[in-house]
């Protein structure tokens, strides 16, 4: 209804609402001659890593409010049934979103016939789940973390993965349709979705089964519209399933699925280790801080997401020396962030630690420190160059060596050391297994010298003067100690940063200073 003074308005955030939806599920539109540009690999990269950014400040947010209101065998239950299902995902993906930023990008004819195989397949897989968990597999892993809470909280997740695996194809596809704004709206709506129930269900029942059954709807719901969103974002060409299609991704994908199975359990050899040789109550405090810094995954992940399909067409077209330019690009590009990040983090773990977790959880200090040294290993993933140039099963025999030696060392370290053991062993198999293979591979296949897959200089350099801005806030510690950990947090970074960024330009780093013009003036052309 209106008035003669105008239309009511609407409320903001019905409005907001309705506009994210209608961006969201209108189709693509073909784009006249006339207009702007195609979105270039920069705005990709930071839609991405808005969405992945939000989507992991709602993750520590609700780590918070787990951890303050569940007791440690509480928390310790829902952290090892998720635990036990992310471990299992890789297995059953079959390797198959790699497959897609592998074939997709040169098909011609049955774009759509493409996804459809790969839908196929996630289903089928997300069945073999709930049959492991029919055949008692809940029993098993609860006797193998020592923890009878969880048999029933892993029956609980058996329509997860039915529903989830297709949908996780979501992100492979949108970003070769070149859709990854939409892709970005749906990771930030789902994402607050996702968190809201959870810790709402964590508030109200202060339950793990709770938040698990909480967790599984939401994801069924979102997860169904990410497959709508698949199939809305490919031509309506052949869509008929092919077999020989289906054999040739599962052909190139099969490395892959070991080499990430493997990975993901090398990743988490540590966890596994503690959760199986000690309490729940030590793995509780062990979990909260043996973590990655969230923007490994924001910004690496974002980056090789990007840049994967055209690494893989400038190696088609056998122009190495292109796809090595844009692997070291990459690779200069997160380390600006992920190398200062790291050691501001370094010297505020006390304070990080005890605004995420409260005091209950200050043993978490150390195995945090312990972690953030995997950071300068991590600033760019070495896989996206490997499959662009088809050693997948080199991924594999990386994997496959460096899974032995981590469970190896990990077992012995924590008798030696306790559960700090495990990251030891961990950081010691990523450098001198993984980095080792990684570099040695790739400048044999493309013809270099090892040193020249990334910038060593800039990354010393980034190091150098990270160190320098970290002396102030080192040799102020002994002072703030009375201060609240979310104040010495803020005081630590209105000191680091700004004389951070003073060495910079002091010293002329020109690898930090130039991507900080271009962030100012892309800023600056938002603004205006």
């Amino acid at each position: 209804m209106s008035t003669a003074a105008g239309p009511v308005p609407r409320k903001p955030v019905l409005y907001v609402t309705q506009t994210l939806t209608l961006y969201l599920f209108s189709p693509p539109l073909a784009m006249p001659s006339n207009s702007p540009k195609k979105p270039t690999r920069t705005s990709n990269v930071l839609a991405l890593s808005f969405g992945k950014g939000l989507a992991t400040v709602i993750a520590l947010v609700s780590g918070m409010v787990m951890a303050r209101i569940l007791s440690q065998t509480e928390l310790a239950t829902y952290r090892q049934t998720m635990l036990a299902y992310n471990v299992m995902v890789p297995v059953l993906s079959l390797g198959i979103g790699s497959g897609i930023y592998y074939f997709l990008p040169t098909e011609k004819l049955r774009v759509r016939g493409v996804v459809v195989d790969g839908l196929l397949m996630m289903v089928g897989m997300g069945l073999l789940y709930a049959v492991f968990i029919a055949v008692g597999g809940n029993h098993l892993l609860a006797k193998r973390f020592s923890n009878p809470a969880i048999v029933n909280t892993l029956a609980y997740l058996v329509p997860l993965p039915i529903i989830m695996l297709p949908a996780g194809l979501l992100a492979s596809v949108m970003v070769v349709q070149n859709q990854v704004q939409k892709l970005t709206v749906y990771n930030v709506l789902s994402s607050l979705l996702l968190a809201t129930g959870v810790i709402v269900a964590c508030v109200a029942w202060k339950s793990p089964d709770a938040m698990i059954l909480t967790r599984v709807g939401i994801s069924v719901a979102t997860g169904l519209v990410a497959i709508y969103l698949i199939l809305r974002a490919v031509p309506a060409d052949a869509w008929q399933p092919s077999l020989t299609s289906m054999k040739q991704m599962i052909a190139y994908s099969i490395p892959l699925v070991l080499a990430g199975a493997l990975g993901t359990i090398s990743l988490q050899i540590d966890k596994l280790i503690v959760s199986s040789m000690c309490s729940p109550e030590q793995f509780a405090v062990y979990s909260n801080g043996a973590i990655e810094i969230p923007l490994i995954g924001i910004l690496t992940g974002s980056i090789a997401a990007v840049i994967q399909p055209d690494l893989r067409r400038m190696v088609a077209d056998g122009n190495f020396s292109a796809a090595l330019a844009l692997f070291r690009q990459a690779a200069g590009k997160s380390a600006v962030v992920l190398i200062p990040v790291m050691m501001f983090l370094l010297i505020s773990a006390e304070p990080f630690i005890l605004t995420l977790f409260s005091s209950k959880y200050s043993g978490s200090v150390l195995p945090f420190r312990l972690y953030l040294l995997i950071l300068p290993a991590r600033i760019v993933y070495y896989g996206v160059f490997m499959m662009a140039l088809g050693l997948n099963k080199m991924i594999l025999y990386r994997t496959v060596i460096g899974l032995i030696a981590n469970l190896v060392l990990s077992i012995i370290l924590v008798q030696w050391l306790g559960f700090i053991g495990a990251i030891v062993g961990t950081i010691l198999t990523l450098y001198l297994v993984a980095c080792a293979w990684n570099f040695a591979v790739i400048s044999r296949a493309v013809g270099c010298r090892w040193w020249q897959i990334v910038p060593f200089g800039s990354l010393f350099q980034l190091a150098g003067i990270s160190i320098l801005a970290g002396i102030p806030l080192a040799m102020m510690t002994p002072f703030v100690h009375k201060v609240v950990p979310v104040g010495q947090l803020m005081l630590y970074a209105a000191i680091f940063f700004p004389t951070l960024a003073a060495l910079a330009w002091l010293f002329r780093i020109e690898l930090l200073t130039r991507e900080c013009r271009k962030l100012w003036n892309r800023g600056l052309a938002l603004w205006r």
